[in-house]
């Protein structure tokens, strides 16, 4: 099988067929793919098992097309539905823990296909972390302004702050017919991303540059 971001390692790995596939015929609705299909995978990686399910329009168990060249995986492995979720490997070291991990949820509900909770998430990312640096007044429109005065993101990571609040504000006040898409979820956590390096990774990594710039200065 091709190599996927393993759901356990987090690392990009080959999967092995872990015994048959289970498959189940679907009821004719006219369209190409017939069957479902269940399966255990092996990480080449790290050894953990992972449930893949996926549509197809062929039974995988048929032996007809183990002679064809086709394997037992999904024709498309990145859009079977994985569990533990594949995704991207996502963590935020220079950030607050509970910020951290709150972004890190964000993009496991974008993988996992729940577009609103990720945009939601994302957007209290923003709101706590203006609060974590004191600013604290207001709504969270008056808040961005308020880091952006405050010289803690430039006005251009303002404008992208404000993008996820506007995003976010549909489902924050029950607005559910505002629809937002897998498209639109991973935007925002791009966006949600840039706010976070620019307020706390970017000045992480210069104070240990400038630490290991004094550090070798005071060797030499």
């Amino acid at each position: 099988m091709a190599a996927i971001t393993c759901g356990w390692c987090k690392n990009r790995c080959h999967m092995t067929l872990f015994g048959q596939v289970k498959v189940t015929d679907l009821p004719y609705f006219g369209g190409d793919d017939n069957y479902v299909a269940d399966a255990a995978f092996e990480c080449d990686g790290c050894g953990r098992v992972s449930v893949a399910t996926w549509y197809t329009s062929y039974d995988p168990n048929n032996p007809r097309w183990r002679t064809s060249g086709r394997d037992d995986g999904p024709s498309d492995y990145e859009q079977a539905r994985w569990s533990p979720p594949v995704g991207h490997q996502v963590s935020y070291p220079d950030v607050p823990n509970e910020i951290a991990q709150t972004a890190t949820e964000a993009w496991t509900c974008q993988i996992a296909g729940a577009p609103r909770g990720a945009v939601m998430l994302a957007r209290a990312v923003v709101e706590s972390t203006a609060k974590a640096k004191g600013v604290t007044s207001g709504t969270l429109a008056a808040k961005i302004e308020g880091m952006a005065n405050g010289g803690l993101i430039r006005k251009a990571v303002a404008e992208q702050a404000h993008e996820i609040r506007h995003v976010g504000n549909g489902t924050a006040h029950g607005d559910l017919e505002d629809r937002v898409t897998q498209e639109d979820a991973e935007e925002v956590l791009n966006l949600m991303a840039e706010v976070l390096n620019e307020v706390w990774q970017a000045p992480a990594r210069s104070r240990r540059l400038a630490e290991a710039r004094a550090m070798r200065a005071a060797r030499q």
